[in-house]
């Protein structure tokens, strides 16, 4: 691969990908900074932004500091191709890496019962947090979905009330921590040790169909999980008695449902 082959592998693609992230963000930016509170997490003032929105941020200063780096170091590997390929090929692992990490304190702080001491999201100081499963649905429905403050509210009165609503955000957020875990290291390893023509292909393609499958899983896995909190309320309504639960705060979901997935409310 020549200087100029090399040049264009790195820049089109690059550049390309940051046009049109750069027109997601100020699209939803307006969304939450706009006068009407409509997609604003629930009681937030109005340039707070919203958790998913700051966590994009963040992944987005880790991956540009990373092409930045990448661009500006002229090393070569052991079979005397540009190292930098290797590391252009990084992104979607170190935004797997990334987002592992930050659900995994999420459900340490979680499980630690640890109460933050400010507004974070839609909940209000406090409280315990969530696990990160949480926030990324709330705020993507919200506004990218167009569910609005509507369904933030709805979405955590859900979580609040349903002791089998939790349990299945809970282990939602520790399944997705554990397949990024184990999806980033593979996919880094590979990138070292493949041939350098196939690892661009490998970091930035491969990944997104092992993340479609787990999504598919996902929406068969929720809809197992509303039916069985369905099949609850519907015994807690013939026999008239609430049914256990581990949480003294959270009684039986008696309200209406919050809308997730078609057909399964």
């Amino acid at each position: 691969m020549n200087e100029t082959d090399f040049e264009i592998v790195l820049t089109l693609p690059t550049a390309i990908l940051g046009i049109f992230t750069v027109i997601a963000i100020v699209e939803r930016v307006w969304k939450l900074i706009r006068p009407s509170p409509a997609y604003r997490p629930l009681g937030s003032p109005r340039y707070a932004l919203d958790i998913f929105q700051w966590g994009y941020f963040v992944a987005l200063l880790c991956i540009s500091t990373l092409i930045t780096s990448t661009l500006s170091r002229d090393d070569r590997d052991h079979d005397n191709h540009a190292f930098q390929i290797r590391l252009m090929s990084l992104p979607a692992a170190l935004l797997m890496f990334l987002v592992a990490t930050l659900t995994f304190l999420s459900l340490l702080l979680n499980w630690l019962e640890i109460k933050i001491p400010f507004r974070f999201g839609s909940v209000d100081k406090g409280n315990i947090l969530r696990p990160a499963i949480f926030y990324i649905v709330e705020d993507v429905v919200a506004v990218d979905g167009e569910g609005g403050m509507e369904y933030r509210r709805a979405f955590g009165e859900r979580y609040e009330e349903s002791r089998i609503f939790r349990g299945m955000i809970w282990k939602l957020s520790v399944a997705w921590m554990a397949a990024f875990y184990a999806m980033a290291i593979l996919f880094t390893i590979l990138i070292m040790i493949l041939p350098v023509a196939a690892v661009y292909a490998v970091g930035w393609a491969a990944p997104f169909p092992l993340a479609g499958l787990m999504a598919v899983g996902t929406i068969f896995y929720v809809k197992g999980e509303l039916r069985k909190e369905r099949n609850e309320e519907e015994e807690y309504g013939e026999d008239g008695e609430s049914l256990q639960d581990e949480s003294p705060d959270a009684p039986l979901l008696h309200t209406e449902r919050t809308p997730l997935l078609a057909g399964a409310n």
